[in-house]
């Protein structure tokens, strides 16, 4: 029995160990043109909670530079990270609903002994916020 108890928590505590990923931190993603420049930053607070910032600048248009906000928490599970926003979360500033919005988390896997490099990303596959489909966020 004390060899069987053992074992148990040893496999407990690898598999908890093995599945500790460091998603928290700064993503980014930047497009320049010649007529426009986009630049977001999320943000993952290690508390669960995050901040979106987007710089949008068009030449010719209406109006020519925006910023928009939004915040919220998010969850991680099976490397698909799902955003969570309550209506307290939508204020003034913070006006983008991330509800419904679910990216994944993309990293190289610890068994690829490849020279490949594989920035750690978050790409978003669905949203509510039509625009940040498809968009891959580089974590800094």
């Amino acid at each position: 029995m004390k060899v069987l108890l053992s074992l148990f928590f040893t496999f407990v505590v690898i598999s908890a160990y093995s599945q500790n990923i460091a998603i928290e931190g700064t993503y980014e993603f930047k497009l320049a043109t010649s007529n426009a420049v986009i630049e977001d930053i999320l943000i993952l607070n290690a508390d669960g909670t995050f901040t979106f910032h987007e710089y949008d600048k068009h030449e010719g248009g209406v109006p020519p530079e925006r910023n928009t906000f939004g915040k919220g928490k998010w969850k991680l599970e099976n490397q698909i990270v799902t955003f969570l926003v309550s209506e307290s979360d939508i204020v003034e500033k913070y006006t983008l609903d991330f509800n419904n919005s679910k990216a994944r988390f993309i990293v190289k896997s610890p068994r690829d002994k490849s020279d490949k490099v594989v920035p750690t990303s978050l790409k978003f596959f669905k949203s509510d916020v039509f625009w940040i489909v498809k968009r891959n966020f580089i974590k800094k």
